[in-house]
């Protein structure tokens, strides 16, 4: 995860448009260039603005709404950024930065399997495009330059101190990265995101009390935040209290029945319950959303144990052994005939 939401931030400053339908842009007039140029100089609402009236001309410009998507995800508003992402690959299905931004905006809000998803579109369009990130040298330092200038320009931009906060959590300062937070919020009191990496960098810290405290109030503003909600039950498991745990992780799902982590650490609590058949089911769900990770099938496996089922505990030991966990691998060499 940590990878790939750092290279979200090194993406920023790649604003190519591979695969980009050119001829649905025609009558976007000087508005595109505009707008293009505008986001490469961090003008975000200049950018959307120019964006807008660009699509005014031409509305299946593929290009505008990837550029709209940039400065949005830019700015901490993912949920539209991949709204606008979604509306460039409507246009240009053949749009590798658009999949892979949007995986990139998708795993920012715990959304792994969609994430995963939409790299995987991303590297069959443009197998470079990874590589092309990462080989830009220092990006943190670079974006830490930025938006200090930024800051240093406009002290009350609450963006710049969250995006700075994010570069400053990637390079494992996460104190830094806290204290940009909290001064995001005293000028953006309601910027949910700004309080669940806040959270994050505190449990960072040792400080899961406090980053709970953050969670909360991320819920008291938006009661839907799935991902506030599971990371506070995450928090809550690991303390041991396995009932407030579910109840957080109902919420996810509530908020997200496609939640495939929730489902699995709903399941881990249950299981540390010793709920087996619940488990189980949860386990289930999860592993029909992300078939492809083996701690599930382990897990679930140990739950079949705990019911006497012990000819599902192998099969499921197996399929885990088969995608690579060595625990399951170990099970299964030490009852070895």
């Amino acid at each position: 995860m940590k990878k790939y939401v750092a290279l979200s931030l090194a993406l920023f400053f790649l604003l190519t448009t591979n695969g980009m339908a050119a001829d649905h842009c025609l009558r976007a007039g000087k508005w595109l260039p505009k707008g293009m140029d505008d986001l490469r100089r961090g003008a975000y609402d200049e950018a959307l603005a120019a964006l807008d009236k660009a699509l005014a001309g031409a509305p299946r410009c593929a290009e505008a709404y990837y550029g709209r998507g940039v400065a949005l995800d830019k700015t901490g508003k993912h949920d539209r950024a991949i709204e606008e992402y979604s509306l460039a690959i409507r246009e240009d299905p053949s749009d590798a930065a658009a999949y892979y931004r949007r995986g990139l905006a998708y795993g920012r809000k715990g959304h792994f399997d969609r994430e995963t998803e939409n790299y995987s579109k991303a590297t069959a369009l443009a197998p470079d495009i990874e590589r092309s990130a990462r080989g830009m040298e220092k990006w943190e330092d670079r974006e830490i330059g930025e938006f200090t200038r930024t800051i240093a320009e406009d002290p009350n931009a609450a963006w710049a101190y969250y995006s700075r906060g994010i570069a400053l959590r990637l390079k494992g300062q996460a104190e830094r990265a806290a204290e940009d937070f909290r001064k995001a919020l005293s000028l953006d009191p309601k910027h949910v995101w700004a309080m669940y990496h806040l959270g994050a960098a505190l449990r960072t810290l040792g400080r899961p009390d406090q980053a709970v405290e953050e969670y909360n109030r991320a819920l008291t503003i938006d009661a839907g935040f799935a991902w506030a909600a599971y990371n506070r039950g995450l928090i809550r498991g690991r303390q041991g209290q396995y009932a407030a745990a579910i109840e957080d992780f109902d919420k996810a799902l509530e908020a997200d029945a496609n939640y495939a982590w929730a489902y699995y650490d709903r399941g881990f609590a249950y299981l540390k319950q010793k709920r087996y058949t619940l488990a189980i089911a949860d386990f289930t769900k999860a592993a029909a959303i992300a078939p492809a990770f083996p701690p599930v099938f382990y897990w679930r496996a140990t739950a079949y144990f705990g019911v006497g089922q012990k000819e599902r505990c192998r099969e499921d030991m197996q399929k885990a052994a088969r995608l690579g966990s060595p625990a399951a691998g170990k099970w299964l060499a030490d009852r070895r005939p």
